[in-house]
């Protein structure tokens, strides 16, 4: 009976391939398994195309924004957002005149005390050093919390709706 046996070198050939193989066999197995996930429009009609994986990516909002207009940001990308005090008769009229050039073109509107410090507050700390927010007026905010529109005092229904489709 003769005995085989097998030089170092060889030893360790063959532990060297075997470890191979398992490592090639282990990363099959779990790449063979693991699906990145994924949100796939639905289909509008058949397609012999594949369809291809969309990632939808929205910028986030302002976490310092208060929320009713953190809120509605996350909701709309284009929101406007009234000041006034309610104790004048001017800044309502002022305030119904933005508001219903926002609904004409179709974007929230947010009406802010200006004597509710915890709203007015963070939005005055959010604007250039120095600004203080209309009195009465509005600011048309886009997301992710950025001031794109101004105005100070009153403007007609139309030039609000005017001043929206430009700061689209």
């Amino acid at each position: 009976m003769s005995s085989t046996t097998l030089s170092p070198n060889a030893r360790i050939g063959a532990l060297i391939g075997v470890l191979f193989v398992t490592l090639l066999g282990a990363g099959y197995f779990l790449m063979g398994h693991s699906q990145p996930a994924t949100v796939t429009p639905p289909a509008v009609q058949p397609s012999t195309t594949p369809s291809t994986p969309v990632h939808v990516v929205r910028p986030t909002v302002n976490p310092l924004l208060p929320a009713p207009l953190h809120t509605a940001l996350n909701h709309y990308p284009v929101v406007m957002v009234g000041f006034s005090n309610p104790h004048s008769g001017v800044d309502r009229l002022t305030i119904d005149e933005a508001r219903a050039g926002a609904k004409a073109m179709h974007i929230p509107f947010v009406a802010i005390n200006l004597l509710d410090d915890s709203l007015a507050g963070p939005l005055t700390a959010l604007l250039s050093s120095g600004q203080l927010l209309p009195n009465p007026g509005f600011l048309i905010y886009k997301r992710p919390g950025t001031v794109v529109y101004r105005s100070d005092g009153y403007l007609s229904r139309t030039n609000v709706a005017q001043a929206v489709k430009d700061a689209r």
